[in-house]
């Protein structure tokens, strides 16, 4: 019995290799070697449960070159590691490569995909991003206010602690998800606030359930059976939704036309202004692509700024040289009555160069969110068939030994020309912080506007200091939904 067992599964292996054989696209980018059935999905597996995937998959590029591909039940991914590559497939082939794969943990918490990070390519989504940048740009002029007001928040508790040894990652996740929750409905949160504590839950419950490799993405029927992914998926959805509905109906019936409070006042004043110039835009975009668009500004703004802080914290406690440098130049060009503000960053060139090297050092989107074949094309040669999915390994990128020399050490007169003024080179070099092309990060503008007022602000108060007989911090940290910092502790000591 067991003889004829084995028998059979040999011969339904070997039917498999052969059909696979003769039906796989022919002239991919060299792939990894598949187990049959299963893929790539073992080692993939160990690498992201070792939370480095994006490390080993810059090693395979040695092996199997700057485009490679990989098999996992269900998908074929093809990785990209060169900058030149993915602006060739980011821009040059935008019309092939700016969809999304479907994963049905994305799709469940989307409302159908009805959001813009996880929505594939289509005239909706098009539409709802116009709508979402008209709305950017009406909340932006009052950005800076609000930043500046959580700063001061900030700037209380770090004082607070009296140069002592602090884990910062509570203080910056309150600020910068403070500033998310002003923009988004106009909300300002205490540390011990319930509903703040709410949203820090149900976000970092969600963070887990996206991976490419979780069971429900795998086996999407397994939302039906009670097993801790699909208990926590129901409570994500349902929490963000009460919460989110709520802020939704009362900024509707609150609403004044002409006043701006927050990004839901933008986008029912861009919303009502689309349907002047077309009656039928509520067919297309509907209250759940608008609940949605707050719920992408979540998830999306919190989690990469906050992390990119608690990066740029790290560097300066390993580099005081560079911190002592960025210091002096704020108080030589703002000087020490003023705190610096937005508009001072054409002037601090070397501030401006330090959180870009910081952006390229930390590589917080180590792995991009992934893009999808429109239809059959081509990449460097190789065919690229409609339907698979596409990685941009950012980390590779940042870490390009051939672009950036000696790329492991934070060196921000990367980003300076011989001058000392900085230097844009998203488009020159292995630099994509942000992505590229119709995916580009939507928030982007909003970011950087919040990264240069906290971290200049930050410096222009505080000396940033390891703790008292500790080694340098690790300065390759964990690859979950963003790549963060390994735990630890510092010290903020006022300046003078």
């Amino acid at each position: 019995m067991i003889l004829e067992l084995l028998v059979a599964l040999l011969a339904l292996l070997v039917t498999y290799m052969i059909y696979s054989h003769y039906t796989s696209p022919k002239g991919l980018p060299p792939a990894l070697k598949p187990l049959p059935l299963i893929g790539n999905l073992i080692d993939v597996a160990r690498w992201v449960s070792q939370k480095n995937l994006q490390i080993h998959l810059t090693k395979a590029s040695k092996e199997y070159g700057k485009i490679f591909t990989l098999e996992v039940p269900g998908q074929r991914m093809v990785v990209i590691n060169s900058a030149s590559i993915a602006r060739k497939a980011l821009l040059d082939k935008k019309d092939d490569f700016s969809g999304r794969p479907y994963y049905f943990t994305m799709d469940y918490l989307t409302r159908g995909s009805k959001d813009i990070g996880a929505s594939d390519f289509n005239p909706t989504w098009v539409i709802q991003r116009k709508l979402l940048h008209s709305a950017m740009r009406m909340y932006n002029p009052i950005l800076e206010d609000q930043v500046c007001r959580e700063f001061e928040e900030l700037s209380k508790r770090l004082t607070a602690s009296q140069g002592k040894p602090i884990d910062p990652s509570n203080d910056i996740l309150l600020t910068t998800m403070n500033v998310i929750c002003a923009m988004v409905y106009g909300e300002h949160y205490q540390i011990d606030d319930p509903e703040f504590l709410m949203i820090v839950d149900y976000n970092q419950k969600m963070f887990p359930l996206l991976g490419v490799l979780n069971i429900l993405n795998l086996f999407p029927f397994m939302i039906h059976f009670p097993i801790k992914d699909s208990k926590q998926i129901k409570y994500v959805r349902d929490t963000r939704d009460r919460l989110l509905n709520e802020k939704f109906r009362q900024h509707k019936e609150t609403y004044q036309d002409g006043v701006i409070r927050d990004l839901t006042d933008a986008l029912i004043k861009t919303l009502q202004e689309a349907e002047k110039e077309n009656s039928k835009i509520h067919d297309i975009i509907t209250e759940d692509h608008v609940v949605m668009t707050m719920a992408d500004a979540f998830s999306v703004g919190f989690e990469t700024t906050a992390t990119t802080i608690l990066w740029f914290l790290v560097y300066m406690a390993n580099y005081p040289n560079v911190q002592a440098k960025v210091q002096a130049e704020i108080d030589q060009i703002v000087g020490r009555d003023a705190l610096p503000q937005w508009n001072d960053r054409n002037r601090l060139h070397y501030t401006e160069a330090t959180i870009s090297e910081t952006l390229r050092l930390s590589s917080v989107a180590a792995l991009s969110v992934p893009h999808k074949a429109m239809k059959d094309s081509t990449l460097e040669g190789y065919n690229i068939p409609k339907g698979t999915t596409l990685l941009f390994n950012n980390w590779a990128m940042h870490y390009d030994e051939d672009e950036w020399q000696n790329a492991r050490v934070f060196d921000p007169t990367r980003f300076l020309d011989e001058d000392g003024k900085f230097v844009h080179v998203a488009g020159e070099k292995s630099f994509l912080p942000f992505g590229a092309g119709r995916r580009v990060c939507v928030g982007e503008a909003l970011a950087k506007q919040e990264l240069f007022v906290i971290i200049s602000r930050l410096l222009y108060q505080f000396n940033i200091e390891l703790c008292p007989g500790s080694p340098p911090l690790e300065m390759v940290g964990e690859l979950g939904l963003v790549h963060s910092p390994k735990p630890y502790k510092i010290c903020f000591k006022k300046r003078s």
